[in-house]
């Protein structure tokens, strides 16, 4: 494989992306600390760091506690007059749209609640969803969409989602862009997802992170190494046709014995209405205490584990990530579900995998969306 080769420009800029990474999301808070973190020297930071003041992505704060000897380090954070993004979430029955600062704060939201009859009706509304935000806030300078899988990423197209009406072969980045005169950045909305939590949420601090994305369908999120999984194909990891039973049911992919079969939340449901007789909404049945319903969840669980340890035997997560539907499991089931891969995991038994809840809930997946546009910031693509 060849080698490339980085020019003076790039790394330039990857190392102002850093430097913003690493005060936006809280890492670093003053000149010192940031030298240290970086391994560059504190002339260097300092050039750096004055230049994102002028720019006005930066701006210098109140003091923080004395320091010990020397002087006192000042502050440094987020500008409030540093550029916004926009992130929107393609979902199975909704569009929603958020507008972000660098910090992740949610600075305006709205949704859309809709069964799409195909891929001209969604972009019809996902443009007036984005124009109603474009007025509002004039410092845009980036667009990320997150949309369940399979997508394309390095097109920017939706391929053929399972349960999305239909949808298929559709193009966001490129007529996107187009109309609106700004980069356009589509991923996976899982993907985004772990991407999100890595920077910002319950896996900050962690290099491997595996976030999991239950309702219909499964999807799946992985950080490894510190930097969201990319096949050179552009098409993202799918763990939710994951075959846990090569004799079981067909899945909606046409191949056999996927985990979405077993754990989407559809399926589940139909499980509920089995056995008490009626029809269970997924956030109230996750919430009972019944013999019954317990026997459903640690089916449940049981099927997740199998995909979860196989996947875990190959990449050595250090953390799991549940959201979407799963946000609404009690605390005991992620317990067993951690329980569980802990004693059968094959290698590193004396560190402990954790299983958490994400941290933006029902907002992770739009949140997702608007990193998708934060991040090439970060890289230093979106910097002059």
């Amino acid at each position: 494989m060849a080698r490339l080769g980085v020019n003076k420009d790039y790394l330039k800029k990857r190392n102002r992306g850093l430097v913003l990474q690493l005060i936006a999301t809280g890492k670093c808070t003053s000149r010192i600390e940031l030298a240290r973190e970086v391994h560059l020297t504190k002339t260097a930071i300092s050039a750096i760091v004055n230049e994102l003041i002028e720019q006005g992505y930066l701006r210098e704060a109140a003091v923080t506690t004395k320091a010990k000897l020397g002087r006192t380090p000042v502050k440094l954070e987020i500008s409030p007059e540093a550029p916004k993004y926009i992130g929107i979430l393609f979902g199975r029955g909704c569009l929603e749209a958020a507008i972000c600062d660098l910090n992740m704060n949610i600075i305006a939201y709205e949704r859309v609640e809709r069964e799409w009859s195909g891929g001209e009706e969604i972009m019809e509304i996902a443009y007036r969803l984005l124009d109603r935000l474009l007025e509002r806030e004039e410092k845009i300078i980036a667009i990320g969409v997150a949309t369940p899988g399979p997508v394309d990423v390095k097109k920017g197209r939706i391929i053929n989602p399972g349960y999305f009406h239909g949808i298929q072969n559709l193009d966001v980045a490129e007529p996107m862009q187009k109309r609106y005169g700004i980069p356009v950045f589509l991923d996976h909305d899982v993907q985004s997802a772990a991407l999100v939590e890595q920077l910002y949420g319950n896996g900050q601090g962690y290099q491997d992170v595996l976030v999991l994305g239950i309702e219909k369908g499964v999807g799946s999120g992985i950080m490894t190494n510190g930097h969201r999984y990319q096949s050179n194909s552009g098409y993202p990891p799918e763990m939710g046709h994951l075959s846990i039973n090569h004799h079981g049911r067909k899945c909606v992919c046409g191949n056999i014995g996927c985990l979405e079969a077993y754990i989407g939340s559809d399926r589940v449901e139909e499980k509920i209405e089995a056995v008490f007789g009626r029809k269970i909404p997924y956030r109230e049945f996750c919430q009972m205490e019944d013999p019954e319903a317990d026997r459903v969840m640690q089916e449940l669980i049981d099927d997740l584990s199998c995909a979860i340890i196989s996947l875990q035997n190959i990449m050595n997560f250090e953390i799991i990530l549940l959201g979407m539907d799963s946000i609404f499991w009690q605390e005991k089931y992620l317990k067993r579900l951690e329980d569980i891969i802990n004693e059968r995991k094959f290698a590193n038994k004396k560190v402990r995998t954790l299983v958490k809840k994400v941290k933006f809930m029902e907002k992770m997946p739009v949140l997702g969306a608007v990193c998708n546009a934060v991040n090439k910031t970060f890289e230093g693509e979106m910097l002059d």
